[in-house]
């Protein structure tokens, strides 16, 4: 049986929650900070009630995270998300990397088409 994606408002929850433990925080901590009832945050961290993108963006500034950072399931591929968006120079060296690895498997390509060319 397959299993059903995450819904992203689940996803998003989760992501929510792991950067504010993260921080240190808890969840009262930041519903007071965000000036909300802690019920509201809680149904935002669960998945229960959908999350318009102002508030979003209010949580990501009180979290100190780009607001992209917790649209992402993969933990990991977030916090890369969450660097990337605090460093230009950093962007600059990842596309750079990205280009020379797209390179050299498009030369590996063409080596082994003509490696596998009939004489």
């Amino acid at each position: 049986m397959r299993e059903e994606p995450l819904s992203l408002r689940v996803v998003v929850g989760t992501r929510i929650r792991a950067v504010r433990q993260s921080r240190g925080l808890t969840a009262l901590a930041l519903a007071a900070a965000l000036g909300w009832p802690l019920d509201t945050l809680l149904n935002y961290e669960y998945g229960r009630r959908p999350l318009q993108l102002d508030r979003l963006e209010r949580i990501a500034a009180a979290l100190r995270v780009a607001p992209s950072a917790l649209l992402i399931e993969d933990a990991m591929t977030a916090a890369l998300v969450a660097r990337l968006s605090e460093d230009g120079e950093l962007v600059r060296e990842v596309q750079f990397f990205v280009a020379a690895l797209e390179a050299e498997g498009e030369q590996a390509d063409d080596f082994s088409h003509t490696a596998n060319a009939p004489e």
